[in-house]
């Protein structure tokens, strides 16, 4: 929040090409700090004490890594490949960095219409098997072997026939950034291959556990659920180890092939593309990044999906427990009305005997007090007792059940 708008219009012209013409060294550096840099304004820079009108340089942040440019001119056409200018501890010296990794040393010696002999001018400068293009419509060729010398640095040819300096400029910031993106993309390689082994032991695992979630027994759910919430937690945490690298990866390498597009390449008879050579090297890397992270996607997607099932698996056999019990319950409930409706007919027969002996007590003993009752009555009194005593029960029973 904040920014203005002439901010976010500043980012179109960001990071421009340094434009030159006429023979020149270029020398690229790119450093990843072991520390975040303190990002600082892109632009040119004074660097040492043989920055002239003749010598450019530019220090750029990105977001994993900063570059250092320099454009040398030259006086004339060399015959033999310059000595660098800068040495990379003077670099991370000037950065203010306390340590950094070296991603690539780009030297870049360009020179004038590419000659008829150019077997003979790539082997003057130690070229090996050598790729070659020809670059903006014909406008300028590059010749490079992707050897790294002794000293750190590649080295690439750029003949310039038609270019002018803008386009030139632009043209060998191309050439630069693919080395530079090829580099940061290759970053995930040995990630992906130190992954390889523990990703075989994820899927083992997963096969193993996916086999005992057919055949285990209920009693021992708990430690296949344990088992596999162990397996989800290490590949999550693989995935989450690797994410960023394998994302940046893929990144980088679309980075690289708009760079080679952008080239506009045609062929040298008797030589191979640069874009071809780059592609055909390249890719199988990016590849097995891209492999290693769908392997962990997907693993990722198995256990969830694996966990889901057990874990339903477990509920509906708790589902059926609880029916199971609550069936029990029920008959249990039944039996006990069953058996209170027993009671209670025993309980009226209980009170109805009781009271029918309490009444004959009393007759009884009014006869022997000379009291002359109809034996009748006693009859009588027998159903009126029985019902009283029932329709004492129920209203009872009503009262409980009603909770008045």
């Amino acid at each position: 929040m904040g920014r203005s708008t002439a901010d976010f219009n500043a980012e179109l012209h960001a990071r421009p090409s340094i434009y030159f013409s006429g023979p020149a060294l270029v020398e690229h550096v790119s450093l990843m700090p072991s520390r975040p840099a303190v990002r600082q304004l892109d632009g040119p820079i004074s660097f040492g004490l043989h920055n002239t009108d003749r010598i450019k340089t530019r220090v750029e942040y990105h977001t994993e890594f900063v570059t250092v440019t320099r454009v040398t001119m030259l006086a004339e056409e060399a015959n033999q490949w310059p000595v660098p200018t800068f040495a990379v501890c003077d670099i991370i010296e000037m950065l203010g960095l306390s340590s950094a990794s070296i991603i690539c040393q780009v030297s870049i010696l360009v020179m004038g219409p590419a000659p008829d002999d150019l077997g003979n001018t790539l082997s003057k400068f130690g070229f090996a098997d050598t790729v070659a293009s020809l670059i903006g419509a014909g406008a300028g060729q590059i010749c490079s072997d992707f050897e790294v010398r002794p000293n750190g640095w590649s080295h690439t040819l750029l003949f310039n026939k038609d270019l002018n300096a803008y386009r030139l400029g632009r043209m060998v910031r191309r050439i630069y950034e693919i080395e530079t993106y090829r580099s940061m993309a290759l970053l995930g390689l040995p990630l992906a291959r130190n992954l390889a082994p523990r990703l075989a032991e994820f899927e083992t695992s997963l096969g193993e556990l996916a086999g005992r979630n057919q055949w285990t027994p209920a009693d021992q759910h708990k430690r296949l659920l344990n088992e596999i919430s162990e397996l989800s937690a290490a590949v999550i945490s693989a995935s989450a180890e690797t994410r960023n690298r394998f994302g940046a990866t893929a990144a980088y390498a679309k980075i690289v092939e708009e760079r080679i597009g952008e080239l506009r390449e045609a062929h040298v008879p008797g030589f191979q593309r640069f874009g071809v050579f780059v592609t055909r090297r390249f890719k199988p890397a990016v590849r097995t990044c891209e492999g290693a992270s769908l392997r962990l996607e997907q693993l990722s997607h198995a256990t969830m999906h694996l966990l889901n099932l057990l874990q339903t698996r477990i509920q509906v056999e708790i589902e059926f427990q609880n029916a199971v019990q609550i069936q029990a319950m029920a008959e249990r409930a039944a039996t006990q009305v069953k058996i209170q409706r027993a009671v209670e007919g025993f309980s009226i027969i209980a009170i109805s005997y009781y009271l029918i002996g309490l009444i004959k007590g009393m007759f009884e003993a009014s006869q022997h007090a000379g009291w002359n009752i109809s034996p009748l009555l006693m009859l009588v009194s027998f159903p009126l007792v029985l019902t009283a005593v029932t329709i004492a029960v129920l209203r009872v029973k009503h009262a409980l059940s009603t909770g008045d």
